[in-house]
Formats: structure tokens, C-alpha cells, sequence
């Protein structure tokens, strides 16, 4: 079956709802996915009608197809996610899995329970709390709870060979069950209360601990009644600190994510007896798929038995294949779930607090300089070059009703504007708006002061589509460059007249008829509208200048009395035609040759200019 075309494999795949495998030459795995109809799904790929980033490169480096037909799209799910977590595939987006992250362990079976931190939950009986975000944060939740309440900490080892009370007794940091100094009700009742505190109940605990604050001073226990005085208290800072808000939402898991491109973060806030805890953030990298796909494979591996699932999930988008995620979900739990995308009001606002989570974790745990790395090798893959483009030029032209034409070049140097390195150019041979024309004369100008000074681009771009491309090709091969690379990045206004308002800039490459279009959070197209986006502001920047003073220069001309000779010397004085503008009407009478009634001709010039 390997070496039919890929194209007769699909013709021969069932109908059915399943798994589908791609696997390259020696056997690997490259990617897999789920379908509720495997030919048609597969058929997709190789007809080209998946326009996501990966799927050309995924086609052509696959030698054959796999399929695992199921009953129906839930059975279809669940064998999707365990067969990811089994290959690893590589154009399967990389979810961290959330066993790298602490949980915090209570086991309530042992006679005198103590807290310890875990890597993965297990059917043992035990109640498991998280996962934390990071090792700090688990171990910092971890130390508030052995602070206040005063369970044990030592091993069973030393717990049962013990004979005085340790010295964390008398800090008054546990009640020394080693040596009987606590009744086994009195321990599971601080037992309890621990459970609540790290679940996040406390609006079911602190009423209770002020019932036994009460109960403690009537017995003139006062001292009793002031430790837990002083839990309340604590227990009140505490959730100021971890919790954003409270909402009015009893219980319920609020997702987000942020990406640009193949990385980014996904969040989930968990809210507990109303209060909105820390976020948990979970990183992923690997090839693009839909933010729907993605979510979906997510909320499957992360409600995979090991986290609790709470009755309401809040998301940003539709996860691909909702009803069987859901059935999955409902089955785990043992009861109702309701996946709930909220546009306004308190749920709504939740989903905001995560977005922003995510988009703070994502920036926190990706530098600047990493994302413009990404940038550049993402614009190395779409511009077919060598290596990731050191040198980038830009050319934009700028006219009004084709008067005073001019263009613009700037530089970016390893995903950087190199200011010092712009260059602006008076157009000199084109008459009119002719903007291809206007192309090949900057184009030709640049590239012969290439030749000169032996300093080439690694990539040019051109603001513009298919003609602006073709004039820049015209000139290459006019002066020998046929070599040098460029490429065009053009505003989607067609498809933005069409009413498609998701579509994004089209790059536009050399022998290539279809353009490439980026998702709209792709580093590499950020890049390119940054880079497009200086080269139109300098460009206009700079047409805006040189009308301005054509203007005031035309003004001056009129003015009777003010000749070539007057006006350079005019010039002079002030050293510029901005100088001219500032000056006052008796620094103009003040320059030699002028007088008061020039320098009012002058003055009454510059100021209608300005008008």
C-alpha cells in the first residue's frame, strides 16, 4: 500500500467516523487526527482544500495513510488523544502534559494524614488539589496550609518511632499526634478544614471557624480563640491575594488562550465558592491547527482522569467536535457538564481575566528576541531562502494626483528597524501616479548603489501585489540580479470588498500564482506588516515634507522684490526653510538686503502657507 499515491489510498478508505494516521517512508507517525467521515476528511488534505500552513509539508512528506474506523465521533476522540499522547506526532500541536506540574496530596485513609506534594494523580484513594501552575507556586500553597494548620509533616517512619514532641510543636506549627497530644477526632476535624482551605471553600470555612472562635472564647479558651482569629484573618489575605475577583460563579473552569503561530499558552481559571483562583498556564508548541481543534485536544488530555471536572467549562471558541467532547466529558465526571462560550456578564468576564492571563504568561515565557527569531525563520520557509534574512529592504512610493512623487526605503536588520540605514528618494523620471513606474526607478537607483558598494539584501519587499512584484522582477533582470530574492506583501482589499473581514495580508511570491496567506497571529506576518507598515509611514512621512515645502518654496517665488540672490540669502541666515517659517518679522527686516516692508511680504508668504 505504500507505493500507491496517497490520492488512490484515500479512494479506498471507509465512510465511517475514525482515526486517521499520515506516516512517512520509514513508518513515523507525522500526524493524526479524527474525521466523521475518514475518505472525504483525508481526501481534503491531498485535494488542497485544508489552506492551514502545515498540510503541504505534512502531504508531501507522507508515504502512506492509516485509518482506525470507530462506532462513532466519541470513540473517535478519545482513540485520537490516546494515540497523540502514544506517537508524539510531529505536525500534531505539543500539549505539555500537566504531569509536570505539583499537585498537592492529602490521603485521608491514613490515621493521622499529612499533606505531600505529587507529579500525577492516581486512583488511590487519596484527594488531590491543583495542578499548580509551577513548583512555587504548589510549594508556597503548601507552606501557607502546614502554617495554619497544624498537621503533621514527618514521614510514618519517624512518626512512629518518635517519643517526644519534635520542636515544629512547640512553634505550635503541629499538634504532635506522634505522642498523643490530639484525639483522632480532633486531627480529622483540622484535617477537613485543610481540605477546604486548598479547594477554595471558603465561604463554607471560615463560617464554621468563626462558630468554633465563638464556642472557644464562652469556654474562656481565649487563647484557642485567638489562633483561630488569627486563621480567619489569614485565610482572608489569602484569597485577596490568589483571587481576581468574586464573580457571583459558584464553581466552574474558565479557558483562554494566546499564540502566535506554532507556540503560545493555554489558561484555565478555576473558580471555587465563587472566588476566581490562580490561573493554571500550560505552554504548547508544534505545527498550526485551528484554535477550535486545538482547545478541544486540550480540554480531552487535561480532563483525562487526573483534574476534576466541574460542571460548567467556559471556552472562547467552538471546540471542534462539541457534542462527542462533551459525552466524553459528561461520562468522566458522572454527571452534567455545559460547555458555555458566554458573550457578556460575569461568565463573560472570566473568559477576559484568562485572555489576559494568557497573553502575560505567553510574553513572560517568550523574549522579544525569540519571537523575532521565530519571525525570521518562519519568513526563510514562506520566501524559499537559505537561512533566516539578515538584511530586510522595504520600498513604498507616496504621491497625491501624481504631484511630487516620492518613495521610501527602510531597513531591518536581524527583525530590527536599522534607522540610521532609511533612505528617501525623489522620484525624477515618471510623470503622473504610475506606481509600477515609480517601482522600477527606486528599484533600479538602489540596486545600482548595491552593485557600487557590494551591500545586497537578503530579502526585498515590495508594498504591493502581483504588479508591484512583476515591475521589481522587470528591473532585477534588467541589471543582472535574477538571484536576488523579494517577495510582495498585499492588503486582502478584495476579499475586505467581498466582505471577508478575517482575511489577511497575501504574500505574494515569484513564480507562484496562488498568494500565501498567514494566520493573523503568525510572527512571520507580523513581521512583514511591521516592515510594510514603516516603509508606507515613512513614505508618507516624507511626501507630507516635501509638499510642504514646495508650497511655502512656490509662495516665495511670488513674493515682488524677493529674487534668486535675496532668497539664498535668506536661506542661509536661518539655515533652512523650517528656519525661514520660525523666524519673527524683525529677524527677517534683520537680514542684510531685507527691510521692514520685505520682510512683511515675507512673513504674510509664509503665514498664508501655513493656512
Amino acid at each position: 500500500m505504500a507505493d500507491r499515491p496517497l490520492v488512490d489510498q484515500a479512494d479506498d478508505l471507509p465512510t465511517s467516523a475514525g482515526v486517521y494516521l499520515f506516516k512517512d517512508r520509514d513508518g513515523a507517525v507525522l500526524y493524526v487526527g479524527k474525521a466523521a467521515n475518514l475518505r472525504a476528511r483525508v481526501r481534503q488534505y491531498l485535494a488542497g482544500h485544508d489552506e492551514r500552513f502545515m498540510v503541504r509539508y505534512l502531504v508531501a512528506a507522507a508515504e502512506r495513510v492509516e485509518v482506525v474506523p470507530t462506532s462513532s465521533e466519541k470513540e473517535a476522540l478519545l482513540l485520537e488523544n490516546s494515540l497523540i499522547k502514544q506517537h508524539q506526532p510531529r505536525y500534531n500541536s505539543k500539549l505539555r502534559d500537566d504531569k509536570n506540574f505539583l499537585r498537592i496530596r492529602l490521603d485521608p485513609r491514613q490515621r493521622w494524614p499529612r499533606l505531600t506534594t505529587s507529579r500525577r494523580s492516581r486512583p488511590d484513594g487519596a484527594k488531590y488539589f491543583g495542578p499548580y501552575p509551577s513548583a512555587t507556586s504548589a510549594r508556597r500553597t503548601l507552606g501557607f496550609i502546614q502554617r495554619h494548620f497544624a498537621l503533621r509533616t514527618c514521614s510514618d517512619n519517624v512518626l512512629n518511632s518518635r517519643k517526644r514532641p519534635c520542636l515544629l510543636h512547640q512553634m505550635g506549627r503541629c499538634v504532635a499526634p506522634c505522642v498523643g497530644l490530639v484525639t483522632p477526632e480532633a486531627y480529622a476535624q483540622i484535617v477537613d478544614d485543610a481540605a477546604l482551605a486548598l479547594a477554595g471553600r471558603d465561604k463554607e470555612l471560615v463560617p464554621r471557624l468563626r462558630e468554633r472562635m465563638v464556642e472557644r472564647a464562652e469556654a474562656e479558651d481565649y487563647e484557642g480563640a485567638a489562633r483561630l482569629r488569627d486563621l480567619v484573618q489569614a485565610l482572608g489575605s489569602a484569597t485577596e491575594r490568589q483571587s481576581v475577583a468574586d464573580l457571583g460563579t459558584d464553581t466552574c473552569d474558565a479557558w483562554a488562550l494566546y499564540r502566535e503561530a506554532d507556540r503560545g499558552v493555554v489558561v484555565c481559571l478555576p473558580t471555587r465558592g465563587g472566588q476566581v483562583l490562580e490561573p493554571h498556564g500550560f505552554p504548547f508548541e508544534g505545527e498550526i491547527v485551528d484554535d477550535g481543534e486545538l482547545l478541544s485536544a486540550f480540554l480531552n488530555r487535561f480532563y483525562d482522569g487526573d483534574s476534576p471536572i466541574p460542571g460548567e467549562i467556559l471556552v472562547p471558541c467552538e471546540p471542534v467536535d462539541r457534542t462527542a467532547l462533551v459525552e466524553v466529558l459528561r461520562e468522566r465526571r458522572g454527571g452534567r457538564v455545559k460547555l458555555g462560550e458566554p458573550q457578556r456578564g460575569e461568565r463573560s468576564r472570566l473568559l477576559e481575566i484568562a485572555a489576559g492571563a494568557a497573553h502575560a504568561r505567553f510574553m513572560n515565557q517568550n523574549s522579544e528576541s525569540e519571537r523575532v527569531a521565530r519571525a525570521l525563520h518562519g519568513l526563510a520557509e514562506v520566501a524559499g531562502l537559505v537561512g533566516p534574512p539578515w538584511r530586510i529592504e522595504c520600498f513604498d512610493n507616496s504621491n497625491l494626483l501624481g504631484q511630487e512623487p516620492v518613495a521610501s526605503q527602510v531597513v531591518f536588520i536581524d527583525g530590527r528597524p536599522a534607522k540610521k540605514e532609511y533612505r528617501k528618494y525623489h522620484v525624477k523620471t515618471v510623470v503622473g501616479a504610475d506606481d509600477y513606474a515609480t517601482m522600477r526607478e527606486i528599484l533600479g537607483r538602489r540596486m545600482r548603489r548595491a552593485a557600487e558598494e557590494g551591500e545586497f539584501p537578503d530579502l526585498l519587499i515590495v508594498d504591493g501585489g502581483r504588479g508591484q512584484l512583476s515591475a521589481a522582477l522587470d528591473v532585477l533582470r534588467e541589471l543582472g540580479f535574477d538571484e536576488q530574492p523579494v517577495i510582495g506583501v498585499s492588503k486582502p482589499r478584495t476579499e475586505n470588498a467581498r466582505g471577508d473581514r478575517e482575511a489577511t495580508d497575501k504574500i505574494v511570491l515569484p513564480g507562484r500564482a496562488e498568494p500565501i496567506r498567514l494566520r493573523a497571529d503568525d510572527p512571520t506576518l507580523r513581521l512583514l506588516q511591521h516592515i510594510r507598515d514603516e516603509a508606507h509611514r515613512t513614505a508618507i512621512g516624507f511626501h507630507r515634507a516635501t509638499r510642504s515645502k514646495a508650497r511655502l518654496t512656490s509662495r516665495l517665488d511670488d513674493i515682488p522684490g524677493l529674487g534668486k540672490e535675496r532668497r539664498m540669502t535668506l536661506l542661509r541666515h536661518f539655515g533652512s526653510m523650517s528656519g525661514v517659517k520660525a523666524a519673527s518679522l524683525a529677524e527677517i527686516a534683520a537680514v542684510p538686503g531685507f527691510g521692514p516692508v520685505l520682510a512683511e511680504r515675507v512673513r504674510s508668504a509664509l503665514d498664508s502657507t501655513e493656512k
